[in-house]
């Protein structure tokens, strides 16, 4: 089990002044579903390594009145795997170099409900829902190669720079969009074999 950090950097800050967030604040290029420090756990053979993590992004808000009341949620789920080839067999003291490649999903969720809504103006509210359920659900995968040395107490440390694909979609009324991003990620690697 272990950490990837993956630093905040100047593309970050460029997608955000650019105004590429989804409006949701929980999708995955939104910052809080996949912030910098993210975990993983696991399975290690002696060449063989298969990885799994699980993010989690919630809001919502419930105002009430006299006479209704009113809520809102948005919440992203990232289940992830990754399968992880070792160049050589693992040994303690020696850096160990490794193939990985990956996928993810984040599954969405959204719901507005008024009490006091009738049935046209419910199914507006349902509407905006949908629109960002399609904003939040996305496919991705990775390809990477990396390095890990591990010490005899079971600490590992590592850097790993991989290439990641992520597609999403969002549909608004008549208009559906389609988006792909490939970037690179470079990452520092802590971990434990426990």
């Amino acid at each position: 089990m272990g950490v990837d950090w993956v630093p905040f950097g100047r593309a970050d800050q460029a997608w955000i002044a650019s105004e590429q967030l989804t409006g949701t604040q929980v999708a995955e290029t939104d910052g809080f579903l996949q912030p910098p420090l993210t975990a993983w756990a696991g399975w290690v053979g002696e060449r063989h390594a298969v990885l799994g993590g699980l993010a989690v992004a919630g809001l919502s808000s419930r105002v009430q009145t006299a006479d209704q009341v009113e809520s809102s949620a948005r919440t992203g789920i990232r289940p992830s795997v990754d399968y992880r080839y070792y160049l050589k067999q693992r040994a303690v003291g020696a850096p160990i170099p490794y193939m990985q490649v990956g996928g993810f999903g984040v599954v969405p969720m959204a719901v507005e409900r008024s009490d006091s809504a009738t049935k046209s103006e419910q199914k507006v509210l349902d509407d905006q829902a949908q629109q960002d359920r399609s904003r939040i659900g996305s496919l991705g995968s990775s390809l990477g190669l990396g390095v890990e040395l591990q010490w005899n107490n079971g600490f590992l440390i590592g850097a790993r720079y991989s290439f990641v694909y992520h597609r999403s979609q969002s549909l608004d009324e008549e208009t559906l969009t389609t988006s792909s991003l490939l970037q690179s990620e470079a990452a520092l690697v802590f971990g434990f074999i426990l």
